[in-house]
C-alpha cells in the first residue's frame, strides 16, 4: 500500500462480523503491492501451461539447448521457441551462450519451488 494518504481499505473497520474491528486494516498494512502482484501472477501464468511447466522441470535438472529440449519434448524448434520466449519474458528462465549454442535454465529456484508446491502429490523436483 502507498504510504501518506490513508486509504479507505486502512481505515475500515468491522463491526458485524468479529471482535476485531482493525484487520482488515493490518492486513491491508503488510499486502505487497500490486506491482509485485502484477509481476507474480505472470511468473505463475508462465509457468502454468503444461509445456511450460515440463520445460522448467526438464532445465531444473539440467541447463538444455533448444535442440536439446526439442528432442526431449519431442517438438518443433519454432513452437519450442514460442513457450521459451513467454518464460523468459516472465523472467523465470534465463540464457546464456555456449560457444553456437544458447543454453537455457531457470533464472533461481522459486519456479521450480512453485511447481513442486503446485504438485497434487508432492512428488519432489530432482533440482540440480
Amino acid at each position: 500500500m502507498p504510504t501518506g494518504k490513508k486509504s479507505s481499505v486502512e481505515t475500515l473497520r468491522c463491526d458485524a462480523y468479529n471482535d476485531d474491528p482493525l484487520r482488515v486494516a493490518r492486513v491491508a498494512k503488510r499486502m505487497p503491492d500490486r506491482e509485485w502482484i502484477e509481476a507474480s501472477a505472470r511468473r505463475l501464468a508462465a509457468i502454468g501451461h503444461p509445456v511450460r511447466a515440463t520445460i522448467l522441470s526438464a532445465i531444473g535438472i539440467e541447463p538444455l539447448c533448444v535442440c536439446e529440449l526439442s528432442a526431449l519434448l519431442g517438438m518443433s524448434s519454432p513452437a519450442l521457441m514460442h513457450h521459451l520466449r513467454i518464460l523468459g519474458g516472465a523472467r523465470v528462465i534465463e540464457v546464456r551462450k555456449e560457444g553456437k549454442f544458447a543454453v537455457y535454465s531457470p533464472t533461481d529456484p522459486s519456479a521450480l519451488a512453485a511447481l513442486e508446491a503446485a504438485s497434487a502429490d508432492r512428488i519432489p523436483l530432482e533440482v540440480a
